[in-house]
């Protein structure tokens, strides 16, 4: 459910100065970011391995889109280009503030390529069993048939807190695996 600022709305002013194929460019990839601002830390991880290996085939629309975010063309959209690539929606700050965070899943301040797809790879219907599955094999790093606090801290190579991870496993697991998550609960972030 798209929450009410988020409503679409295009100044009409600044859409003058945009292409008919930039707005549907954008328009594509807005919308599945305002999904994963919403998202379970747990779910935005998944995400983000999935979205590392996707093909380039995959993801050339994605491609076309991220260099259209990124003015700069250094790999990487600072908050100051996303507000501008997304100027003909009239958006206040505010809230272009909290999807640009939201979307900022290292919390550096800037949004990586990875970040990107990973926030919009939904739209493109990437999004499979067999690569949830992958997915959780990724994360499920000693095969335990879990995902641990143990296997997000070496996944992420301990640049995560302590506590952030206690809390992605406690926003997903249940019942007697408190402390961690067996693939039917990943599944139902799906």
């Amino acid at each position: 459910m798209t929450h009410f600022i988020f409503e679409k709305k295009r100044d009409r002013f600044s859409t003058q100065n945009k292409s008919f194929e930039y707005i549907k460019l954008m328009d594509h990839v807005l919308e599945p970011m305002k999904r994963f601002i919403s998202y379970d830390m747990l779910k935005k991880l998944a995400l983000l391995v999935i979205a590392h290996k996707l093909t380039s085939q995959e993801i050339a629309d994605l491609r076309k889109a991220f260099d259209a975010f990124d003015l700069q063309h250094d790999g990487i959209i600072s908050f100051g280009e996303f507000r501008e690539a997304l100027s003909c929606y009239g958006y206040p700050k505010e809230v272009l503030k909290r999807l640009f965070n939201g979307i900022n899943i290292d919390n550096t301040g800037l949004v990586n390529y990875t970040e990107f797809l990973a926030a919009t790879i939904e739209g493109e219907d990437l999004i499979t069993e067999g690569r949830i599955a992958e997915a959780f094999d990724h994360l499920d790093c000693n095969n335990s048939g879990y995902i641990s606090f143990e296997n997000i801290n070496e996944q992420f190579e301990g640049k995560l807190p302590s506590d952030k991870i206690e809390k992605i496993i406690a926003e997903v697991a249940v019942g007697d695996n408190e402390n961690k998550i067996c693939y039917a609960e990943f599944l139902l972030l799906w």
